[in-house]
């Protein structure tokens, strides 16, 4: 049991130190120093660097899962249930607690810098990211909140490039604005959509 707290307890810290410094900065002797621990004591856990960075990102998975896929945001809801999610799934890290930036985000910003196991881990995080979307996408179409014939790929493109743009202007720039700029942006597309099925509704009837 001590060993596995011990575990747990450098993997907080490593996370912390990702979001608050990037994953390329994560090295056994930073993460030590701020475990309180040898670097041998985190060998030990992690007995390589790709091993520690690997099970950062699958905490940071796992802790996104569990701040933003809540019962409220999850799948049944249609267009509601993906807006809820879109507006927790913005700024999440700070309801999680993190000291800094997402460590997902901030790893497929680093992606071409990692080294190959790492960098499958970020793309196998995005590609969750992305299969959430389409899947509350497909949701919101099944409910008719969303027409038929509405391409989920690029919509699911759009809505993860908000994400991605407001962690470069919210962390990387310091843009103070960044909350409400990403919100606006998550209300314009879904203000477009219901423009759209309202048109579309509107066809229907004069074809009647």
């Amino acid at each position: 049991m001590s060993g596995q707290l011990t575990r747990t307890r450098i993997l907080r810290v490593a996370l912390d130190l990702a979001s608050a410094e990037g994953l390329c900065r994560i090295t056994f002797g930073s993460v030590a120093g701020r475990a309180s621990l040898s670097k041998s004591g985190v060998v030990a856990h992690f007995p390589h660097l790709g091993d520690l960075k690997r099970s950062i990102l699958d905490v940071a998975l796992d802790l996104w899962s569990r701040t933003c896929l809540g019962a409220d945001t999850g799948v049944g809801g249609g267009l509601p249930s993906l807006i809820r999610y879109l507006n927790v799934w913005i700024g999440w890290t700070r309801r999680a607690g993190l000291p800094g930036s997402c460590p997902i985000a901030q790893a497929i910003v680093e992606l071409s810098f990692l080294p190959g196991s790492v960098r499958e881990a970020a793309a196998a995080a995005e590609s969750v990211w992305r299969q959430t979307l389409i899947m509350l996408i497909r949701d919101a179409i099944d409910k008719r909140h969303l027409l038929q014939d509405t391409d989920v790929a690029q919509l699911a493109w759009d809505l993860l490039g908000i994400y991605l743009s407001h962690h470069v202007s919210s962390h990387s720039l310091r843009d103070p604005d960044a909350d409400r700029k990403a919100h606006l942006s998550v209300t314009r597309i879904v203000a477009s959509i219901e423009a759209i099925n309202e048109g579309a509704a509107h066809r229907r009837q004069e074809g009647q």
